[in-house]
Protein backbone atom coordinates (compact mmCIF):
# COMPACT_ATOMS: atom_id res chain seq x y z
CA UNK A 1 0.00 0.00 0.00
CA UNK A 2 1.77 2.81 -1.29
CA UNK A 3 1.68 6.57 0.65
CA UNK A 4 1.30 10.16 -0.51
CA UNK A 5 2.69 13.01 1.84
CA UNK A 6 2.04 16.52 1.52
CA UNK A 7 5.26 17.94 3.38
CA UNK A 8 6.65 21.74 3.95
CA UNK A 9 10.54 22.76 4.93
CA UNK A 10 11.97 25.80 6.06
CA UNK A 11 14.71 26.57 3.06
CA UNK A 12 16.93 27.30 5.58
CA UNK A 13 16.86 24.21 7.27
CA UNK A 14 18.05 21.78 4.32
CA UNK A 15 21.00 22.01 1.86
CA UNK A 16 18.69 22.81 -1.10
CA UNK A 17 16.80 25.08 0.62
CA UNK A 18 19.68 27.40 1.62
CA UNK A 19 21.69 26.92 -1.61
CA UNK A 20 18.75 28.35 -4.41
CA UNK A 21 17.36 30.45 -1.19
CA UNK A 22 21.08 32.28 -0.92
CA UNK A 23 20.65 32.58 -5.02
CA UNK A 24 18.46 35.60 -3.70
CA UNK A 25 15.59 35.26 -6.26
CA UNK A 26 12.05 35.97 -4.49
CA UNK A 27 10.43 34.17 -6.96
CA UNK A 28 9.18 30.39 -6.89
CA UNK A 29 11.30 27.59 -8.24
CA UNK A 30 9.75 24.53 -9.97
CA UNK A 31 11.72 21.36 -8.55
CA UNK A 32 11.13 18.89 -12.05
CA UNK A 33 12.72 15.33 -10.41
CA UNK A 34 16.29 14.27 -8.97
CA UNK A 35 18.30 11.79 -10.80
CA UNK A 36 20.97 9.68 -8.80
CA UNK A 37 24.93 10.21 -10.21
CA UNK A 38 27.15 8.13 -8.65
CA UNK A 39 25.25 7.74 -5.31
CA UNK A 40 24.17 11.44 -4.67
CA UNK A 41 20.75 13.08 -6.22
CA UNK A 42 21.13 15.77 -8.98
CA UNK A 43 18.23 18.19 -8.90
CA UNK A 44 16.71 19.76 -11.93
CA UNK A 45 14.85 22.59 -11.12
CA UNK A 46 13.35 25.44 -13.24
CA UNK A 47 13.63 29.62 -12.32
CA UNK A 48 11.10 31.83 -13.95
CA UNK A 49 12.61 34.84 -15.74
CA UNK A 50 11.61 37.28 -12.97
CA UNK A 51 14.42 36.71 -11.18
CA UNK A 52 17.86 38.16 -11.70
CA UNK A 53 18.73 35.06 -13.45
CA UNK A 54 22.62 36.56 -13.57
CA UNK A 55 22.71 36.93 -9.75
CA UNK A 56 20.73 34.11 -9.00
CA UNK A 57 23.98 31.76 -10.70
CA UNK A 58 26.91 34.23 -9.37
CA UNK A 59 25.51 33.19 -5.77
CA UNK A 60 24.90 29.22 -6.35
CA UNK A 61 27.66 28.56 -8.27
CA UNK A 62 29.80 30.77 -5.10
CA UNK A 63 28.44 28.19 -2.29
CA UNK A 64 30.73 25.56 -1.45
CA UNK A 65 28.57 22.70 -1.51
CA UNK A 66 27.49 23.00 -5.03
CA UNK A 67 30.10 21.61 -7.93
CA UNK A 68 28.03 22.60 -10.99
CA UNK A 69 25.04 24.86 -11.78
CA UNK A 70 24.40 24.16 -15.21
CA UNK A 71 21.60 26.04 -17.73
CA UNK A 72 19.91 23.25 -19.43
CA UNK A 73 17.94 24.93 -21.39
CA UNK A 74 16.38 28.80 -21.91
CA UNK A 75 12.77 28.66 -22.42
CA UNK A 76 10.32 31.98 -22.97
CA UNK A 77 9.82 32.55 -19.61
CA UNK A 78 11.76 30.42 -17.42
CA UNK A 79 15.14 28.31 -17.53
CA UNK A 80 16.10 25.12 -16.44
CA UNK A 81 18.98 23.93 -14.38
CA UNK A 82 21.03 20.79 -13.10
CA UNK A 83 22.82 21.14 -9.79
CA UNK A 84 25.58 18.83 -8.51
CA UNK A 85 26.90 18.75 -5.06
CA UNK A 86 30.49 18.31 -3.79
CA UNK A 87 31.29 15.34 -2.34
CA UNK A 88 29.66 15.51 0.93
CA UNK A 89 27.64 18.47 0.22
CA UNK A 90 24.60 16.68 0.70
CA UNK A 91 22.54 17.42 4.14
CA UNK A 92 19.99 14.59 6.00
CA UNK A 93 17.29 15.98 3.58
CA UNK A 94 17.82 14.66 0.49
CA UNK A 95 20.18 11.63 1.64
CA UNK A 96 17.14 10.34 3.46
CA UNK A 97 15.28 10.89 0.26
CA UNK A 98 17.82 8.70 -1.67
CA UNK A 99 18.18 6.16 1.63
CA UNK A 100 14.37 5.45 1.86
CA UNK A 101 13.41 5.04 -1.72
CA UNK A 102 10.86 7.92 -1.10
CA UNK A 103 9.68 9.70 -4.74
CA UNK A 104 9.53 13.39 -5.14
CA UNK A 105 6.05 13.89 -6.99
CA UNK A 106 6.40 17.40 -6.82
CA UNK A 107 8.04 20.51 -5.16
CA UNK A 108 7.46 24.21 -5.47
CA UNK A 109 10.11 26.33 -3.15
CA UNK A 110 11.08 30.10 -2.27
CA UNK A 111 13.40 31.78 0.00
CA UNK A 112 11.52 30.76 2.83
CA UNK A 113 9.89 27.46 2.23
CA UNK A 114 9.38 24.51 0.20
CA UNK A 115 6.52 22.46 -0.18
CA UNK A 116 6.87 18.40 -1.63
CA UNK A 117 4.45 15.89 -2.04
CA UNK A 118 6.31 12.36 -1.63
CA UNK A 119 5.19 9.19 -2.36
CA UNK A 120 6.46 5.77 -0.29
CA UNK A 121 5.86 2.66 -0.98
CA UNK A 122 4.62 1.95 2.64
CA UNK A 123 4.21 3.80 5.43
CA UNK A 124 7.27 2.14 7.04
CA UNK A 125 9.83 3.61 4.65
CA UNK A 126 7.58 7.26 4.92
CA UNK A 127 8.28 6.78 9.17
CA UNK A 128 11.82 5.89 8.53
CA UNK A 129 12.26 8.99 6.21
CA UNK A 130 10.44 11.21 8.59
CA UNK A 131 12.93 9.80 11.60
CA UNK A 132 15.90 10.69 9.40
CA UNK A 133 15.06 13.74 9.08
CA UNK A 134 14.56 14.16 12.59
CA UNK A 135 17.75 12.99 12.96
CA UNK A 136 19.40 15.54 10.97
CA UNK A 137 17.49 18.43 12.72
CA UNK A 138 14.93 18.99 9.92
CA UNK A 139 11.64 20.13 11.19
CA UNK A 140 8.94 18.64 8.81
CA UNK A 141 5.44 19.82 8.42
CA UNK A 142 3.63 17.53 7.74
CA UNK A 143 0.55 18.98 5.85
CA UNK A 144 -1.16 15.68 4.24
CA UNK A 145 -1.29 11.95 4.41
CA UNK A 146 -3.11 9.89 2.18
CA UNK A 147 -2.91 5.94 2.30
CA UNK A 148 -3.23 3.96 -0.60
CA UNK A 149 -4.26 7.06 -2.89
CA UNK A 150 -6.28 5.68 -6.00
CA UNK A 151 -4.71 6.01 -9.29
CA UNK A 152 -6.38 9.02 -11.18
CA UNK A 153 -8.90 10.05 -8.24
CA UNK A 154 -9.26 13.41 -6.98
CA UNK A 155 -5.96 13.04 -5.06
CA UNK A 156 -3.84 13.22 -8.20
CA UNK A 157 -4.22 16.94 -8.28
CA UNK A 158 -3.57 17.34 -4.59
CA UNK A 159 -7.29 17.54 -3.24
CA UNK A 160 -8.65 14.90 -0.73
CA UNK A 161 -11.73 12.99 -0.89
CA UNK A 162 -13.61 15.37 1.31
CA UNK A 163 -12.87 18.45 -0.67
CA UNK A 164 -13.46 16.82 -3.96
CA UNK A 165 -16.92 16.06 -2.58
CA UNK A 166 -17.51 19.78 -1.73
CA UNK A 167 -15.98 21.15 -5.28
CA UNK A 168 -18.06 18.28 -7.06
CA UNK A 169 -21.34 19.39 -5.03
CA UNK A 170 -20.66 23.13 -6.03
CA UNK A 171 -20.43 22.75 -9.52
CA UNK A 172 -23.69 20.46 -9.83
CA UNK A 173 -25.95 22.74 -7.82
CA UNK A 174 -24.89 25.41 -9.82
CA UNK A 175 -22.72 27.50 -7.56
CA UNK A 176 -19.84 28.64 -9.89
CA UNK A 177 -23.03 29.93 -12.34
CA UNK A 178 -23.39 33.94 -12.52
CA UNK A 179 -25.99 34.45 -10.78
CA UNK A 180 -25.15 31.59 -8.34
CA UNK A 181 -27.61 28.51 -8.27
CA UNK A 182 -27.24 28.23 -4.43
CA UNK A 183 -25.50 29.15 -1.58
CA UNK A 184 -22.40 27.73 0.81
CA UNK A 185 -25.33 27.41 3.51
CA UNK A 186 -27.06 25.29 1.26
CA UNK A 187 -24.54 23.29 0.28
CA UNK A 188 -23.08 22.72 3.93
CA UNK A 189 -26.90 21.36 4.39
CA UNK A 190 -26.47 17.96 1.42
CA UNK A 191 -23.60 17.35 3.52
CA UNK A 192 -24.96 17.92 7.01
CA UNK A 193 -21.77 20.39 8.33
CA UNK A 194 -21.09 23.93 9.24
CA UNK A 195 -21.36 26.48 6.59
CA UNK A 196 -17.98 27.59 7.25
CA UNK A 197 -16.71 23.87 7.49
CA UNK A 198 -17.95 23.89 3.84
CA UNK A 199 -16.27 26.96 3.13
CA UNK A 200 -12.88 25.62 4.10
CA UNK A 201 -13.13 22.60 2.20
CA UNK A 202 -14.23 24.31 -1.02
CA UNK A 203 -12.01 27.22 -0.78
CA UNK A 204 -8.60 24.40 -0.09
CA UNK A 205 -9.68 22.69 -2.87
CA UNK A 206 -9.70 25.05 -4.91
CA UNK A 207 -6.53 26.91 -4.09
CA UNK A 208 -5.01 22.90 -4.22
CA UNK A 209 -6.22 22.34 -7.98
CA UNK A 210 -5.21 25.84 -9.19
CA UNK A 211 -1.59 25.49 -7.38
CA UNK A 212 -1.40 21.72 -8.93
CA UNK A 213 -2.39 22.34 -12.90
CA UNK A 214 -2.25 25.82 -13.69
CA UNK A 215 0.29 27.27 -11.54
CA UNK A 216 2.57 24.47 -12.30
CA UNK A 217 2.44 25.45 -16.25
CA UNK A 218 2.10 29.05 -16.05
CA UNK A 219 4.47 31.52 -14.51
CA UNK A 220 2.01 34.54 -13.44
CA UNK A 221 4.91 36.22 -12.26
CA UNK A 222 4.04 35.67 -8.77
CA UNK A 223 4.10 33.49 -5.86
CA UNK A 224 1.27 30.81 -5.48
CA UNK A 225 -0.12 31.14 -1.90
CA UNK A 226 0.50 27.45 0.06
CA UNK A 227 -0.43 28.80 3.01
CA UNK A 228 -2.13 26.52 5.62
CA UNK A 229 -3.83 27.41 8.60
CA UNK A 230 -1.95 25.12 11.29
CA UNK A 231 -5.22 25.24 13.58
CA UNK A 232 -7.09 23.38 11.05
CA UNK A 233 -6.17 20.47 10.69
CA UNK A 234 -8.38 16.98 11.81
CA UNK A 235 -7.66 13.04 10.83
CA UNK A 236 -10.31 11.39 9.36
CA UNK A 237 -11.67 7.90 9.82
CA UNK A 238 -10.27 6.24 6.41
CA UNK A 239 -5.82 7.69 8.19
CA UNK A 240 -6.35 10.67 6.09
CA UNK A 241 -4.86 13.64 7.79
CA UNK A 242 -5.95 16.24 6.30
CA UNK A 243 -5.10 20.78 6.41
CA UNK A 244 -7.66 23.24 5.11
CA UNK A 245 -7.83 26.78 5.27
CA UNK A 246 -10.99 29.01 6.20
CA UNK A 247 -12.65 31.95 3.60
CA UNK A 248 -15.61 33.67 3.70
CA UNK A 249 -18.43 33.09 1.53
CA UNK A 250 -18.48 35.82 -1.38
Amino acid sequence: MSVLAVIAVDAEDFALGQVLGDGGTATRIELTQFVPVDGDLVPYFWVTHSADLDGFERHVRADSRVSRLTDLDGGVDRTLYRIEWIEGGLDGFLDALGAHAVFVERATGTAEEWVFRLRADDREALSKFQEACLAADIPLDVRRIVHDPAPGGPDRYGITDKQATALRLAFEEGYFEVPRGTSQTDLAGHLDISRQAYSRRLNRALDTLVESTFMTHADLGGEADAAVDAADVNTDADGETNTEASAPED
